[in-house]
């Protein structure tokens, strides 16, 4: 299954969770209103004297059922809604309300190191935004999740006994599995879950709240005899844990297919099948297991890597299949021994990690050179499901990238400083004026740092250049709300001193601001609205023009190159437009309502797009970088083109 399909399913696959969650709560508020209705009525009976019992039908009241209906329906949404806002800073909320700690560009031991290392290759391999990364200190046991609403705000956080009790490979398999999460579509649909249950569960808890009162209330309570707050207390909490039992079982059952396809996807990506396996063993091996101790465990039990919560019926409420049935998936051939795990020496994965392969290309093979149509249409087919190849090229760029700048990618005040000399000016009056403006408006040391690497930055290789952005991703995620709003400002109006946008710097720009928008303007994009491409006609000509004329200086050219374009997509009235018609604001709107089209139509405008930039015979990194841009700002993942591809 590729990304578009995978996403694709994952909505349907919503679509029918909200169906048996919607039967759920329906269920729960028929069941609580019949039982209210009988309490009253036993209620009465128990208080006067004379009341003569009445049969269920004589006291029915469907003005009564359905005040009571939406009293009930009103508590569960409002639990709902109240459970996801929290959560609503996406995956960070979630990694810090499991108790993570946010693992920064100088972590402390060499096993964080290794652990960033192999989650920039995967994200850069994957064509995926480099996620924060939390560390779960006080857990000893085998397990990481990830979680978020969009790829821009997904974090990954493992357990201290992942970090520690797992080699280079087993630690790559795991987090290759967390990344299928991250690509498929998974991740939202888990914070989802969480809010609803927990809207399902505040029935019981204000049972709980009746029943305590009831029992326990004081001597008001006492003095009127508390049992019929008692009876309905304990009712309450009955039907709210009721639907607590159903609503788990649907969360398992979802969860458990989910994890097949993130185990294949962590094979095909590293091509590593005894990397995964292996730390399924150890977690069978072990005697922690993957438990998670946290208090709020059960909540995310179905985002974790393996089942973290004990089940009183396994069977039923698991939400990950049996450890024995995922390794034979992966090795049919296993002989069923698992793997007692020995912690990991520090001195040695420093040494393992020094013992990298390192860069075998020059300056100038680093450049984009030449690639054929049909590497990167297999290559945009091939999104969110990537091969080996995608992971050594990964890790080539992340070896040939100098060390000072890595390092600076790293902490946000050096990732403020790159982006900055990205898009610094070469013309020297234009170069001054830019940081004068930083100097009077970035925050202090920033322009400083900016003058520092502005000549490394420049020295890039053309390819380089996104990857050190891909970078940068976690630590301006750290930024204040105030601080990214600087951050923002600064980088449109250095962008826009020159009195034009170069399609490197709208690129650049629109890479990193979508990204940034979901961890701080929780901008979720409405993903399905749009099922046919033939509606957005006017926007599809609009992305295509500014491709093709950012890209070939003369009419013919571009005209080939839009015709190419035309004929991958078949859609007849299609317009290539003339350059004053190229408004970057209009740019802008037609790329968010192409953002909303049906997953399984955008690899369609990946594809047209990567006709057009080919009609030549070859992709220039100018073309490559607007392919990026789409791409990002389509949502969908586009892995670096393996070495072997290019000449």
């Amino acid at each position: 299954m590729d990304f578009f399909s995978a996403q694709d399913d994952a909505r349907r696959k919503t679509r029918w969770l909200i169906f048996l969650f919607v039967l759920a709560i329906l269920s729960l508020v028929v069941l609580t209103n019949l039982f209210i209705m009988l309490f009253a009525e036993y209620s009465t009976d128990y208080y006067v004297q004379d009341h003569t019992p009445m049969t269920f039908w004589e006291q029915f009241d469907w003005a009564r059922f359905t005040a009571i209906g939406l009293g009930v329906t009103v508590v569960i949404l409002l639990g709902s809604l109240i459970r996801t806002l929290t959560l609503r800073g996406g995956g960070k909320s979630v990694a810090e309300m499991m108790g993570g700690r946010l693992v920064s560009g100088n972590p402390k031991t060499p096993l964080e190191r290794r652990l960033l290392n192999v989650v920039e290759e995967i994200s850069i391999a994957s064509g995926t935004p480099v996620p924060q990364v939390y560390v779960m200190d006080k857990e000893p046991g085998i397990n990481a999740f990830a979680a978020g609403y969009t790829t821009g705000d997904a974090v990954v956080a493992v357990t201290q006994g992942c970090l520690e009790k797992l080699n280079r490979s087993e630690l790559q398999g795991v987090i290759a599995h967390e990344f299928s999460h991250i690509i498929n579509g998974d991740m939202r649909l888990n914070i989802r879950l969480i809010g609803v249950l927990f809207g399902i569960l505040m029935v019981a808890l204000i049972g709980r709240l009746v029943f305590r009162w009831g029992a326990f209330g004081g001597r008001n309570s006492r003095e009127n005899n508390g049992i019929p707050l008692v009876v309905l207390g304990l009712g309450l909490l009955i039907l709210g844990y009721v639907g607590v039992f159903f609503g788990n079982l649907i969360k398992a059952s979802v969860s458990r297919q989910r994890e097949f396809l993130a185990d294949a996807s962590a094979v095909q990506f590293t091509r590593d099948p005894d990397g995964i396996a292996g730390a399924l063993k150890k977690i069978g091996g072990d005697s922690q297991g993957a438990l998670i101790n946290h208090p709020d465990a059960e909540e995310l039990s179905h985002a974790y890597f393996e089942e973290g919560v004990p089940h009183l019926f396994s069977s039923l409420f698991a939400t990950h299949p049996p450890l024995d049935k995922r390794i034979r998936k992966i090795q049919p051939g296993w002989d069923g021994k698992f793997v007692v795990p020995e912690p990991a020496s520090p001195a040695d994965v420093q040494r393992e990690e020094d013992q990298r392969e390192q860069p075998r290309l020059s300056p100038q093979d680093m450049a984009l050179g030449g690639v054929i149509l049909t590497s990167v249409l297999d290559n945009i087919g091939k999104a969110g499901a990537p091969h080996a190849g995608n992971m050594r090229e990964a890790q080539r760029l992340l070896q040939y990238l100098p060390g000072e700048l890595h390092e600076a990618a790293a902490e946000p005040y050096g990732a403020r400083a790159l982006i900055y000399a990205l898009v610094l000016d070469e013309e020297r009056g234009i170069l001054e004026k830019q940081m004068r403006h930083l100097q009077d408006k970035a925050d202090t040391g920033v322009a400083m740092l900016t003058k520092k690497y502005m000549g490394a930055v420049r020295q890039l290789a053309p390819r380089l250049r996104l990857t050190l952005v891909d970078l940068t991703m976690p630590a301006l995620r750290q930024l204040s709300r105030s601080q990214y709003h600087l951050f923002r400002d600064n980088l449109n109006i250095l962008i826009e001193m020159d009195g034009e946008i170069t399609a490197f710097e709208w690129s650049l720009q629109k890479i990193i601001l979508h990204n940034l928008e979901a961890s701080f303007e929780h901008k979720i994009s409405r993903i399905g609205r749009y099922k046919h491409l033939s509606r957005l006609h006017d926007e599809i000509s609009m992305m295509l023009s500014y491709l093709v004329r950012n890209t070939h200086e003369s009419e013919t050219g571009a005209r080939q190159a839009f015709e190419a374009a035309a004929r991958e997509l078949e859609l007849e009235n299609l317009e290539l437009l003339k350059e004053p018609e190229l408004d970057l604001q209009r740019l802008d709107k037609a790329m968010d309502k192409l953002n909303q089209l049906k997953p399984l139509l955008k690899p369609q405008l990946l594809k047209a797009c990567a006709a057009s930039v080919a009609a030549d015979g070859e992709i220039t990194a100018t073309e490559m970088e607007l392919l990026r841009a789409f791409s990002s700002l389509l949502d969908c993942p586009l892995p670096p083109l393996p070495e072997h591809e290019e000449n």
